[in-house]
């Protein structure tokens, strides 16, 4: 098996050949067209979800986007409404590090339970967990609006975060099992634009609400819209998980036994160089020339017998009905039509449960998993520290903004539409535009990442420029904080959609996967940053504080510069990992 050794000692036209885990045909190099499949076998099936009507891809992508929405609305909201709780309780005055424990814990549970909730998605199906967390996170907070003493909403608090899991995690799988890799750009763009807008949304919200209506209402309003998202997912989120192995037989299943090939030698080694995502090419020495059973194949022969020099070919379709049939050829089979009724069916279980729950640690093998999981982490305790100390800071002379704290978010809303809009007008458009510019038509995972650059280095910014406007107050300093909040809010619309969309295409099944390690340090950055930034604050002010917030998130954007070196060759590297957990 190559390992990392092998892999950083090919030369550059060898590394340009290799398909990789990941590395898919996408433009026909004779015709300059897009392949439908995007280098994906496919079925013909109506159920598959890669052949659902666009009606139907809609109503679920809106859908769980609109509980991804509703997530970070529900955990964000509270932040400016915690001055209120000393007005609404006076009996039981809290400091505002000891409040700020209920954004702390919301998010640390956010990251945590996807421990536990995707491998319980990779036995039972996306649907089900979908609707659970929906359902938990509706429980959850029409609970929380009826209870009035602290611990109480620090545990309704900690099963809000719990429910909002799966929003980050299954979510994005559920995006990427929808479309093909050339299309996954901007409807990823569209998902993480609902995800950070409802943080937006609801800082913006919460304290008006809380300061108008009152802190239970803040509850109740959450409720509403949280039971609105269980009913949509109950009604528009089918499974995605498709088995499409009952429909594409594997090579090892189309050959006949081995005492029939000729020459009569053992199996041939087969590098994962050459071990293109899902499919496989074959020596020329070592073919079967003989029938097969069934006679439609999964790959297309290779006219060489050199391993190095093999291309990746775009798979045939194939249906199970061959089996029945020989005579009849793929396209013409007819299936029962994947109706309403069929969408809103349970019952998947896949087994295994003891490995599914291991395979999101095995990720951490994989190097993409790491960078993703520290830029994720790192973005997210910046917003969960200017969304909770902002508001705080507004309030006082010489701002005293009082109720309209809120109205910082503005500026992130502002940051947030414009990386949502560049995202989805640049990914999917450099994707193809390389992969044309390529011999082989080959689309690349690490081709859309350079354009998260100007976002990192924007983000990172962003926190010195708040850290220096927060330090030094002034009549016209909030549009600094602004700038700021938009600054950081751009680059976390625009980094998760691109490293989303990355480890979906390079790690396939796996992808699920490293989303629950990548939102395990999501919720501890933030977790730990939230803690102490209130005692570090008092002790050294803005600056020292944010600075060092921005020194971190500085090595964490550098992380990205080894992917754009050599991703292509640690994906080979890893390549053993991504095939045997598939």
């Amino acid at each position: 098996m190559p390992g990392w050794k092998y892999a950083f000692s090919l030369s550059r036209e060898a590394v340009k050949a290799a398909t990789p885990p990941g590395t898919v045909r996408l433009i026909e190099p004779t015709a300059t067209v897009v392949i439908p499949e995007g280098g994906v076998t496919t079925t013909d099936h109506p159920a598959d979800p890669l052949n659902w009507a666009p009606w139907r891809k809609l109503a679920c992508i809106s859908t769980v986007s609109l509980y991804a929405f509703v997530s970070n609305f529900i955990s964000a909201c509270i932040a400016p409404a915690l001055p209120v709780w000393n007005l609404e309780f006076p009996e039981d005055q809290r400091k505002i590090e000891e409040l700020m424990q209920f954004v702390a814990y919301n998010i640390l549970l956010l990251g945590f339970g996807n421990v536990f909730l995707v491998p319980v998605a990779n036995i039972f199906g996306r649907r089900a967990i979908v609707l659970i967390s929906a359902l938990i996170l509706f429980i959850s907070t029409a609970v929380g609006a009826t209870t009035s003493n602290f611990v109480g909403i620090l545990v309704v608090r900690c099963f809000q975060g719990f429910g909002s899991s799966a929003s980050e995690t299954v979510v994005p799988a559920v995006v990427g099992e929808m479309y093909f890799v050339h299309e996954r750009g901007r409807w990823m763009a569209f998902y993480t634009a609902a995800l950070a807008s409802g943080s937006v949304v609801g800082g913006i919200s919460g304290g008006y609400i809380a300061v108008r209506l009152g802190w239970f209402q803040v509850f109740w309003v959450s409720a509403v819209l949280a039971g609105i998202t269980f009913l949509c997912s109950v009604l528009f989120v089918p499974e995605t998980i498709y088995e499409r192995g009952a429909h594409c037989l594997p090579i090892q299943r189309n050959l006949p036994r081995p005492s029939r090939y000729w020459p009569r030698t053992p199996a041939p080694y087969l590098s994962l160089v050459t071990l293109p995502s899902m499919r496989m090419t074959l020596p020329s020495r070592f073919r079967y020339t003989g029938e097969l059973d069934p006679t439609y194949t999964w790959y297309q022969p290779s006219s060489s017998g050199d391993l190095s020099s093999s291309t990746a070919m775009t798979p045939t379709r194939f249906s199970k009905q061959v089996r029945s049939s020989r005579a009849t050829g793929p396209g013409n089979f007819s299936y029962h039509p994947y109706t309403f009724s069929d969408s809103l069916k349970f019952g998947m279980y896949r087994g295994r449960i003891k490995y599914q729950f291991m395979k999101p640690w095995y990720t951490l093998r994989l190097p993409a998993t790491w960078i993703a999981m520290l830029q994720y982490g790192g973005l997210v305790g910046a917003v969960a520290v200017i969304s909770t100390i902002g508001p705080q800071l507004l309030i006082l002379p010489p701002y005293d903004w009082g109720a309209d704290t809120g109205l910082l978010f503005i500026g992130a809303l502002i940051g947030i539409v414009f990386g949502a809009i560049t995202t989805a007008l640049l990914a999917d458009r450099r994707l193809k535009a390389f992969a044309k510019k390529q011999d082989h038509g080959y689309a690349e995972p690490e081709t859309r990442l350079p354009i998260m650059l100007p976002a990192l280095a924007l983000g990172t910014g962003g926190l010195l420029v708040f850290g220096f406007c927060a330090q030094y107050p002034g009549e016209y300093q909030w549009i600094g904080l602004q700038v700021a909040y938009g600054m950081v809010a751009f680059a976390l619309t625009q980094v998760p959609s691109l490293w989303f969309s990355y480890l979906i295409d390079a790690y396939n099944q796996l992808a699920s996967d490293c989303f629950a390690m990548i939102c395990i340090l999501r919720g501890m950055v933030p977790f730990i940053w939230l803690l102490f930034v209130i005692q570090w604050i008092e002790r050294d002010g803005y600056l020292v504080p944010f600075g060092g917030f921005t020194v971190i998130m500085g090595v964490f954007s550098l992380l990205i510069v080894p992917i754009l070196w050599a991703g292509k060759r640690m994906r080979i590297a890893t390549a053993r990992y991504v095939v045997g957990n598939q």
